[in-house]
């Protein structure tokens, strides 16, 4: 009868603990924004930012490696983010998305990528043609 007590005890404790633990992770998630818009951009540091777009620049030539590999076409994101920066250094991609949201104060609502899309990598298509 005694170790049941001890065993309920305890199992009350883990969910008691498991249901803070939850209700801290659900508050941490709603007072973070996942989204990287001009507002979060103008307010990171320079090294930030050339690590956003290292990162992405990671995921993109993942994806182009990892579709090559299985002959398979790179999406048109990739294809177009390779031609827009092909040369670029992180430097300069992040000068672009800076001169984007410096020309348009009004538009920091808009995510960087959005930016990127629209704003690097659809009219560089339009140039090639």
């Amino acid at each position: 009868m005694k170790k049941n007590k001890r065993f309920s005890v305890f199992v009350l404790l883990g969910l008691l603990l498991l249901g803070v633990s939850s209700a801290c992770a659900q508050g941490a998630m709603k007072s973070s924004d996942p989204d990287i818009d001009g507002m979060v951009w103008t307010h990171s540091t320079d090294s930030d930012k050339r690590a956003f777009m290292l990162g992405v620049s990671n995921a993109v030539v993942l994806e182009y490696h990892l579709r090559t590999k299985h002959s398979e076409e790179p999406s048109r994101f990739v294809k177009g983010w390779l031609a827009a920066f092909k040369d670029s250094s992180w430097s300069s991609m992040v000068s672009r998305v800076d001169a984007y949201y410096a020309n348009n104060p009004t538009k920091l609502h808009r995510n960087v990528l959005d930016v990127v899309w629209h704003e690097m990598i659809v009219p560089n298509w339009k140039n090639e043609r």
